[in-house]
C-alpha cells in the first residue's frame, strides 16, 4: 500500500492486491514501492484515528524533518539515564497546559501510560481499582498487573466481552458500562481505610459514547477516590482548546490523572500523563513503563509538539470533524456521539460482506468482531477525520444505504444522545 504525500486518509493499491483482499486472499507479488499513484487503486481510509488529518500536515512534517536532520533519532537511552531532552521537556509543557495540570510525563505509547500508571499507583495491597466494564485494554492489562496478588473475583453482574472482569479479587472491581449507580454501590461496600482509584475512558472507542464525567465527579465529591480518565480519543477532538471530554463537559479539574496519546489526533506517536508535581515524581520513580523504555525518539516528540501547536491555530479542524459525524449520522440515521462511529450489523457474515463490499468501492472500514465487541455487534468501525469530505461522508453513506444492510442502534447510545452528554462536546468545539 502506497500512502498519499498529501493526505492522510488516502492510499493507494496495486489492483491485484486490491482484488486479492477483497476475496480474503493473500496478497500476491505483483506490488511495489516504485509503482506510480496511476497505475494504482485509490483507496478512501475510514480506519485511521488521525482524527485532525496531522499526520502528514507540512508544519508537523517540517518538524520531525529539520530534527532529524539535526540530531537524527536523538539520544537512545532512557529519559532517567540519558534520553531526557529540552524537546520533550517542551512538549510535556506544552501537554501540562492543554490539560490545565502542573505537570506531564511522557511515555513511549498510550498503552504503556495506562499499564505503568495503574500498575504504579494501585500496586498496593490498600488500593482497590473501580474500572468500567469497557474500558480499553491497556486498563484492563494495568488493571490486572496492579491486583495480580490478589484471588479472582468479578465484580459486574453484567457479561464483559472485553475480559475486563475476569481477576483482581477484592481490589479490582467493575462496574456496569456508564452505571453510576453501580459503582456507588461498589464504593460504599469498600472496606474502612481502603483507597480507590476510579479509572474511566472518556470517549469509549469501539462505540464511540463517552463517560459521565459530570457524574463521576459528583460521586468523587461524596466518596473521596482517585479520578483517572483515559482521553485517548477525545484529546484535540473535544473541548473548546482540544482539552478533551473534561475540558468540554467542565470537570477537568476534577480529574487527578489525564492519560492521552500523541498516536491518534497529534498523528504522532507515544503516550503521556498529566498531573500533579507529587504524582509525577511518584511515576517517574515507580511506573516500570517508563523507567525501563527508551525516550522517545525526537522527530516524534518534535512532530507532537508540532501538531498541538497546529491545532490551536487551525481550531477549524475540530469543527470539520463533528461537521462530518453530523453528517453521517443524518444521513444513516445512527445515533452518532463522536468521530468514532459503530455501524452495527449484528452478524458476523454480514458485517464482513458489507466491509469488503465497501473495500471493493475502494473505502477501507473495517469489520470489528468477537472479542473486541460482544457477539451479535459485529460493526464497521467507522473512523472519521478532518481530512475527509464531506463528499467522503456522502459516497460511505450512499453506498452503505444501496447495500440494504440494516443498522441496529445500540440501546445505550441512544440513551446518550438524548441525554445531551455528546452535544455537550460537540457544542464547545462548534465556536466560531
Amino acid at each position: 500500500m502506497l500512502l498519499s504525500q498529501t493526505c492522510p486518509t488516502q492510499a493507494f493499491l496495486h489492483p491485484d492486491d486490491l482484488a486479492a483482499w477483497v476475496a480474503g486472499r493473500e496478497a500476491p507479488a505483483s506490488y511495489h514501492q516504485t509503482s506510480t499513484p496511476t497505475a494504482l487503486s485509490p483507496l478512501k481510509l475510514f480506519s485511521l484515528n488521525d482524527y485532525l488529518g496531522l499526520a502528514s500536515h507540512p508544519d508537523v512534517c517540517s518538524a520531525a524533518s529539520q530534527v532529524v536532520l539535526q540530531y537524527g533519532m536523538g539520544p537512545r537511552s532512557s529519559a532517567l539515564v540519558g534520553g531526557y531532552t529540552s524537546y520533550h521537556r517542551e512538549l510535556e509543557q506544552g501537554l501540562a497546559g492543554l490539560k490545565g495540570t502542573e505537570e506531564c510525563l511522557l511515555f513511549p505509547t498510550g498503552f504503556a501510560a495506562n499499564m505503568g500508571t495503574l500498575a504504579a499507583l494501585a500496586g498496593s495491597e490498600d488500593v482497590a481499582i473501580y474500572s468500567d466494564e469497557l474500558n480499553h485494554a491497556s486498563i484492563i492489562d494495568g488493571a490486572r498487573l496492579a491486583t495480580r496478588n490478589t484471588p479472582p473475583s468479578v465484580s459486574s453482574s453484567s457479561g464483559s466481552s472485553s475480559g475486563n472482569s475476569s481477576s483482581g479479587g477484592n481490589r479490582l472491581h467493575i462496574y456496569r458500562h456508564n452505571d453510576l449507580a453501580h459503582l456507588e454501590q461498589l464504593l460504599r461496600a469498600a472496606p474502612p481505610r481502603q483507597r480507590r482509584l476510579v479509572v474511566t475512558d472518556s470517549l469509549f472507542s469501539m462505540d464511540g459514547d463517552f463517560a459521565d464525567l459530570p457524574g463521576l465527579a459528583a460521586l468523587k465529591a461524596r466518596h473521596d477516590f482517585l479520578l483517572m480518565v483515559d482521553e485517548a480519543h477525545a484529546t484535540l477532538v473535544c473541548g473548546e482548546h482540544g482539552g478533551g471530554a473534561a475540558e468540554a463537559m467542565g470537570v477537568a479539574h476534577h480529574v487527578d490523572v489525564h492519560v492521552g496519546t500523541l498516536s491518534k489526533a497529534f498523528g504522532a506517536l507515544g503516550g503521556f500523563v498529566a498531573t500533579s508535581r507529587a504524582i509525577k515524581a511518584y511515576l517517574l520513580n515507580r511506573s516500570r513503563p517508563f523507567v525501563y523504555s527508551t525516550s522517545l525518539p525526537l522527530p516524534v516528540v518534535a512532530a507532537a509538539s508540532a501538531a498541538l501547536h497546529v491545532s490551536q491555530r487551525e481550531s477549524w479542524r475540530r469543527r470539520h470533524v463533528w461537521a462530518l459525524t453530523t453528517e453521517l449520522s443524518a444521513r444513516l440515521r445512527v445515533p452518532a456521539l463522536s468521530p468514532v462511529i459503530p455501524l452495527v450489523i449484528g452478524s458476523e457474515e454480514a458485517t464482513l460482506q458489507l466491509s469488503s463490499r465497501l473495500l471493493a468501492a475502494g473505502l477501507h472500514v473495517p469489520a470489528i468482531r468477537p472479542p473486541t465487541v460482544p457477539a451479535g455487534t459485529c460493526r464497521l468501525r467507522v473512523s472519521l477525520s478532518s481530512a475527509l469530505s464531506h463528499g467522503d461522508v456522502a459516497q460511505l453513506a450512499d453506498l452503505v444505504l444501496a447495500s440494504g444492510a440494516t443498522l441496529q442502534h445500540l440501546p445505550h447510545l441512544v440513551a446518550q444522545k438524548r441525554s445531551g452528554v455528546a452535544e455537550c462536546c460537540r457544542a464547545d468545539t462548534s465556536r466560531p
